[in-house]
């Protein structure tokens, strides 16, 4: 018995975001699209210091 795997060689596994609470900080959001927005500028890592001294 012979199996191919034509069909799976384009396949990409995506995680879909369906979350509408950071779950940083607990704010609530109405769209996730929002919420990823928010995770990228509140969240990343290396950002300078919070204030504009």
């Amino acid at each position: 018995m012979r199996i191919s795997n034509v069909g799976t060689m384009f396949f990409r596994k995506e995680k879909l975001i369906t979350e509408t609470v950071c779950k940083e900080c607990g704010m609530e959001f109405s769209e996730p699209e929002r919420m990823l927005r928010h995770m990228i500028k509140a969240h990343s890592k290396g950002k300078g210091p919070s204030c504009n001294c």
